[in-house]
This record gives C-alpha cells, sequence and structure tokens, in this order.
C-alpha cells in the first residue's frame, strides 16, 4: 500500500512539474506593408520563459519588441534598451534609453507608440502603463508621453484605428 502511495505522489509531482513547465504565451506587434506606405500591425505569439514572474515574462515581452531583428519591420528604433521596469498591481512603468527618441516624423511616432502599448496591452496582467526616457524624458520627440495609459483607452484607441 505503501508504494502505490509513493507511486501516486510521484505522479502528481510529476504531472505539477509537466504542468508547470507548459509556457504561457505573449504576443509582439509588428507591422507588414500590403502596399508601399500602408502598415497593418500584426502580431506574432512567442512562448514565455518564466511562466510565475509576471515582471520577468514583461521584460522578456519587451525586450523581445526592442531587439527588432527577428524579421520584421519595426518602428522602434535600434538599440534601445529598458533601462528599469517595474509593475505593482497592475501598473507597469518601464525607463528606455534615449535611443528610442531617434526617428523623426509624426506617423512613425504614433506607429511607434501603438506597436508598444498592442504588445504591452496584450500582457493580461497590465491594466496601466507609463513609459519614461532615461534623462528625467516623458515626452516623445513629436509631443508624445504615455503616461497611466489604461488598457480602456487603449481599447478605445485601436477601436478608432479600425473604424478609419
Amino acid at each position: 500500500m505503501y508504494s502505490v502511495i509513493n507511486a501516486f505522489v510521484v505522479s502528481l509531482i510529476t504531472m505539477g512539474l509537466v504542468i508547470n513547465t507548459v509556457s504561457m504565451k505573449s504576443n509582439i506587434f509588428y507591422y507588414e506593408f500590403e502596399k508601399q506606405d500602408e502598415g497593418v500591425l500584426t502580431s506574432e505569439e512567442i512562448d514565455l520563459k518564466n511562466n510565475k514572474n509576471v515582471e520577468e515574462n514583461i521584460r522578456y515581452t519587451l525586450q523581445y519588441l526592442f531587439d527588432n531583428n527577428k524579421g520584421h519591420y519595426s518602428f522602434i528604433p535600434e538599440e534601445v534598451t529598458i533601462t528599469n521596469i517595474l509593475f505593482i498591481n497592475g501598473s507597469l512603468e518601464i525607463e528606455v534609453s534615449e535611443d528610442i527618441l531617434n526617428y523623426g516624423g509624426t506617423a512613425r511616432e504614433i506607429s511607434m507608440v501603438d506597436q508598444i502599448l498592442a504588445t504591452v496591452f496584450s500582457i493580461n496582467e497590465i491594466e496601466e502603463f507609463s513609459l519614461f526616457i532615461e534623462g528625467d524624458r516623458e515626452v516623445l520627440n513629436e509631443g508624445t508621453s504615455i503616461k497611466e495609459y489604461t488598457r480602456d483607452e487603449w481599447e478605445e484607441r485601436m477601436n478608432t484605428i479600425e473604424q478609419n
């Protein structure tokens, strides 16, 4: 009887390990161009490496997005790195390197912001997002500020984009 119980416990532990190794997923958003100047925001699903630590999953997802060397078109300038990340109770704040300012034009800025917001809010645990730029900047080149941006605001923005 003792060996049957041991076998049952070992089976439960093994099942637990198998269940725990199943990867969680996240989405990274990039652009595909159907015509020369008409980009369509699309996503790629990626496996997350740590299914227990939300902050690590967020960091991994955003760094994957910022690395933009995965064969997709990104409006995020090259060399952008995350310098700080803080996730508390559904609120995410990240600070990125000044490299994020290496672009020009309002259309590029809007596309970059959409790309970042789409990726951030694809993570279910995030309800509010703020982006800071090292050197105490909060505003992008063309005047966009992403501070305490909510999931509801993002969904409203997406509905507006889809209607146009």
